[in-house]
């Protein structure tokens, strides 16, 4: 199966000029592209929120609502039509599909399904990320198939069963505090033979488990959030009774966490990563998983 290419920002074609250049403001002290910075020796990575529960979890994504700081690791609309490409080579919407997105967030992924999807329902813990989703869809012209609600992802208590053909969850699972119960939900909600699509951080890319703990440096945002590799998973989707599981890598470079210098590195290794196939270098884990079929009933003799 081929997968979405990457945006072109993924991996700049300056990269080895630019990353001689950077070299040089590093050894000044500063990060490419701003006038002053702590020195490189300085750098711990990113700030780490403590999470206690789900009250935390909200106060800290309506913050995030209230900075505008949702979409930190490239260039917004590049990314978007990224993920949207890979919804559509694993998930493949249809027209008659009613999609769940969980984590919603603004409502982004949503809104740019919308025109091929029979009706969309964003849920998300943060009530300031629902409010930016409303305000976006009031905006968008020929959405009335949408609606986004506060909601927890954990018991989806204002879905019901077997009613959604499709939930997707883009940038967020890692962050949701009890993943088997997320997962038993959506397989409670998701029609016989629905699909759950969902794109995460890899545990294994060599960032998260190699190189920022040599330089120790934190990945983490939130204290509670777990990374899963593959196997993990995998694991957990065929416990909560997901079947035909796929999963492929995917460009993911967390830009927004590190310097310039460390994002165009990562960039090269991912380039690496796929002529190499090596997933290890991609930084991101794309899945989709499938609940069964109702088996077809023998007809009587």
């Amino acid at each position: 199966m081929r997968f979405a290419k990457p945006p072109a920002d993924v991996m700049p074609r300056s990269v080895r000029r630019r990353a001689a250049a950077d070299l040089e403001t590093f050894s000044r002290g500063r990060a490419p592209g701003t006038q002053r910075r702590a020195p490189w020796s300085s750098f711990r990575g990113v700030a780490t929120t403590p999470v206690a529960d789900s009250t935390d979890l909200q106060a800290f994504f309506d913050r995030c609502a209230a900075t505008g700081s949702a979409e930190q690791h490239g260039h917004p609309q590049r990314l978007l039509a990224y993920r949207l490409a890979l919804v559509r080579s694993l998930a493949r919407p249809r027209p008659s599909d009613v999609v769940l997105d969980l984590g919603c967030g603004t409502g982004h992924h949503l809104l740019a399904l919308a025109p091929e999807i029979e009706r969309g329902i964003g849920i998300d813990v943060s009530p300031g990320m629902i409010e930016l989703a409303r305000a976006r869809l009031r905006s968008a012209p020929g959405r009335a198939n949408l609606n986004f609600e506060t909601g927890n992802a954990e018991e989806l208590t204002d879905i019901a069963d077997q009613s959604i053909d499709l939930a997707i969850c883009i940038g967020a699972f890692e962050h949701m505090l009890d993943k088997r119960a997320v997962l038993a939900s959506i397989h409670r909600v998701l029609k016989p033979g629905g699909r759950f699509f969902c794109l995460a951080p890899d545990a294994d890319y060599v960032w998260y488990r190699t190189i920022a703990p040599l330089l120790g440096w934190s990945t983490r945002h939130l204290s509670s959030d777990r990374m899963l590799n593959r196997a993990e998973f995998s694991a957990l989707l065929d416990q909560a009774g997901f079947r035909h599981i796929q999963s492929a890598p995917w460009t993911f470079i967390p830009r927004g966490d590190v310097p310039a210098l460390v994002a165009n590195l990562l960039a090269v290794l991912d380039a690496v990563g796929r002529l190499a196939r090596s997933d290890a270098l991609r930084g991101g884990l794309a899945l989709c998983a499938w609940k069964q079929a109702k088996p077809t009933q023998p007809k009587p003799a």
